[in-house]
This record gives C-alpha cells, sequence and structure tokens, in this order.
C-alpha cells in the first residue's frame, strides 16, 4: 500500500488509561453528552492487544480465512490480494501498537466503531497510524476497517464534556473524490497531489484512462472537528481498463498478482485497486484530501 500523511502523536498522547480524546476545547461550551460510549477506555485496550495478536497470527498462517476476522468493508480486497498474491509473510512482519489514543464517540446500538492513532512498529522502523475499529454485532469480533500511515497534523477534533468524540456527518466527501478522480471535477474537492497525479493516462507502460470510481465499500467514518466540520474516513473502488502495454512494464503488484496463477496479460488487461483516503470536510466549502493508500485488488 502507498504511505500517506501522518498525523504527530506527541500533542495527542493520553494519561495511562488512553481514553477518548484530548478533552473538551477549553474556549467552547460543551454540548451534553447524550447515549452510550462505543467502548470504555479498559475496553479499548484490551480490543487493540487482541486484534494486534490475531492480525499477527494470520500474518504468519497467510490463511484468507483468518484475514477475515481481522478485517471489514475497504480493507477486505486488499488483504486478500496480498494473501493471494504472496501467501504468509515471516515473523518479523508481526506489529506491535505503542501509545495508543482512542477516538471514540457514542453510540447506541450495533453496529459501533472507534477511530485510534498509535505507533505501528514491524521489522525495526516505526511508523504512525491512524485507524478505524468495528464490531458489526454483539456476537462479532472488532475488525479494523481502515488503516493508513500518516503525518502532519489533522483538523482538531471536537470533544464533549466528559472527553468523547462527538459524530459528524462525511458531507459528501466521498462521493466528491470519487467524481474528481472520474471526471476531474473540482467544485467540491480541493484533492492533494497523489489523487491529482492518478489521473494520468498512463500506468506502468500501460495506457489506461482514470476508470470508474464508487464509493466503498462499507460506509464512511466521521467525526466533528472543532471548526464544525468533519475529519473523514473512507474508501472508494477503482476500475481500471489498461491496454497497449508488455508485461514486463505493468506496475509491479499487477505483475506479481497475474503471475501467482501463471497468468499472461492479454492486449487489454482489466484492474481493480482499493483507495483507504481520509480528508476533511469543512462545514461549507470544499472538502480537501489529506492522504490515500491504494491496493490492487484484482487483475485479469
Amino acid at each position: 500500500m502507498r504511505g500517506v500523511p501522518h498525523v504527530a502523536l506527541a500533542a495527542l498522547l493520553l494519561a495511562a488509561a488512553g481514553c477518548s480524546g484530548s478533552g473538551p476545547d477549553a474556549g467552547a461550551a460543551p454540548e451534553e453528552p447524550s447515549g452510550t460510549p462505543a467502548v470504555t477506555a479498559e475496553e479499548s485496550l484490551d480490543i487493540l492487544k487482541d486484534w494486534t495478536k490475531r492480525h499477527n497470527k494470520a500474518i504468519t498462517a497467510g490463511d484468507e480465512r483468518q484475514w477475515r476476522d481481522t478485517v471489514t468493508g475497504a480493507l477486505e480486497a486488499p488483504v486478500s490480494a496480498r494473501v493471494h498474491t504472496y501467501g504468509k509473510l515471516p515473523e518479523s512482519a508481526g506489529i506491535a501498537l505503542s501509545n495508543p489514543v482512542f477516538y471514540v464517540p457514542r453510540l447506541d446500538g450495533f453496529p459501533k466503531w472507534f477511530g485510534i492513532a498509535a505507533l505501528e512498529r514491524s521489522g525495526g522502523e516505526e511508523q504512525q497510524v491512524l485507524g478505524v475499529f468495528v464490531r458489526g454485532k454483539k456476537s462479532d469480533d472488532w475488525r479494523a476497517a481502515h488503516w493508513l500511515t500518516f503525518q502532519g497534523k489533522p483538523p482538531q477534533l471536537a470533544y464533549d464534556s466528559q472527553g468523547y468524540a462527538m459524530l459528524a456527518p462525511d458531507r459528501g466527501l466521498p462521493a466528491a473524490h470519487a467524481k474528481f478522480m472520474s471526471s476531474g471535477d473540482e467544485s467540491a474537492l480541493v484533492p492533494d497531489d497523489y489523487s491529482r497525479n492518478a489521473r494520468t493516462r498512463k500506468t506502468g507502460g500501460w495506457t489506461a484512462e482514470p476508470g470508474k470510481f464508487t464509493p466503498g465499500p462499507g460506509p464512511s467514518y466521521a467525526l466533528r472537528t472543532r471548526d464544525g466540520g468533519s475529519l473523514v474516513w473512507y474508501g472508494l473502488e477503482q476500475e481500471r481498463n489498461l491496454t497497449g502495454g508488455t508485461e514486463a512494464a505493468l506496475p509491479g503488484e499487477v505483475r506479481d498478482y497475474l503471475a501467482k496463477d501463471d497468468a499472461k496479460p492479454g492486449k487489454t488487461l482489466d484492474a481493480t485497486w482499493q483507495w483507504l483516503a481520509i480528508g476533511y470536510a469543512p462545514a461549507s466549502g470544499q472538502a480537501r484530501v489529506l492522504g490515500e493508500s491504494v491496493s490492487l485488488t484484482t487483475a485479469h
């Protein structure tokens, strides 16, 4: 997956329990809390520990069934494609998560979800990540629905008087991003450089239109920012037809995917990619793409 902007965690770290957020804005009157938090502080730490254990077990097993127990929504197809192409990974590819910060909204009933920022260590290297965990129903395990490496600093979130994050609408950001990628329409969106450059008619040595973009799969996840806007996690599916190239000129991930099945490209090739994106949508005006991760899901 392509790397994307990181949030600096130094100013976000919480006390030992790792409860949601950094508290209400001192300069604003917080709203009266309503509803039940998606998880408690103690539960969130246990969820993260359990998920990390299941994730690392799936990595070393290379078993798609185990992977499906750890991810959902827009993360499912990229994970399945990775297992299909590369099989199991060595134990050194396992991850450890530290310094977690939880962004927990109030959600009565199911599905439940919460956001997280943490430091991820794998293979001796450390990076900052931003994710979303979802539990579809009471009998389900918690699964990751969104996972990005990131840097920089996103818009500050708003919190209620008890320090819980506040739900917000996605304000049409996923649809606006999909529309820009398909047609170049910037009326509702300020794209980042990667999105703008991804509209090229070349991929590897092959010619291709940007293709068809569809929000999803799965819902978007949005929390209110201090200025009344929305910080939004979402996915986009990209379908693209490639023509006029050679096997050697294919992007490496496409070539590896085909090679796993001893397949060769013809004169045309259909491929799909999954985008995981995060963006900011103000209360009014144009939204902004803050970063994305893009992974091949199928090629034939």
